[in-house]
């Protein structure tokens, strides 16, 4: 499978909205929930608050139509506060047809690339504590557990498992725009 990442646009929502309705671990978001991570220049009003989301794209066979199928997202905020500047991964989901492809490692990459090109000291994100291949992933991806949060999700009612991971200037360098191929194995 090949795919290319690249900054979320307001023309990706319905496909994104669907990608999270299609994933009910993620967060269920609207789409007006998603409008501080389309425009950079909100970080002009609080410039210690930054935000990114990303989309994988799949490549569009049909030159006579332009729309792109949008595979996976991840969105996340940096806050930098000159202690800990934490970045916090806040959404990410992959279209269940096209998991185990590559695509939540490449957007996990390109997060913490860019929490590290943005001054971010610690990477953290919730996860349900019975999603066990998304915590697989992210143990795999250096993430270590940090806490427990009780009952912080519901439908259903599950814990949160607090992992993180300090960022360093080791971290993946993953871009925007790089195109990947995943062979399945």
């Amino acid at each position: 499978m090949s795919f290319t990442l690249r900054t979320m646009r307001a023309t990706d929502l319905e496909q994104v909205r669907a990608i999270a309705i299609a994933s009910p671990e993620s967060p269920q978001w609207q789409p007006s929930d998603y409008a501080a991570y389309l425009s950079p220049e909100n970080s002009t009003y609080n410039p210690a608050l930054l935000r990114t989301a990303l989309v994988a794209v799949a490549p569009n066979p049909n030159t006579r139509t332009p729309e792109e199928k949008i595979l996976a997202f991840a969105a996340a905020t940096l806050l930098l506060d000159g202690a800990q500047n934490l970045c916090q991964l806040d959404s990410i989901a992959v279209r269940p047809e096209t998991r185990r492809q590559g695509l939540g490692a490449a957007l996990l990459h390109t997060v913490l690339h860019w929490a590290a090109q943005n001054s971010a000291r610690h990477f953290s994100l919730e996860v349900r504590a019975g999603n066990a291949p998304a915590i697989r992933l992210y143990q795999r991806l250096g993430l270590r557990p940090e806490g427990r949060r009780p009952s912080y999700y519901t439908h259903p009612e599950e814990d949160a498992l607090i992992l993180g991971t300090p960022v360093t200037a080791g971290t993946p360098r993953t871009q925007i725009g790089t195109v990947f191929h995943h062979e399945n194995h």
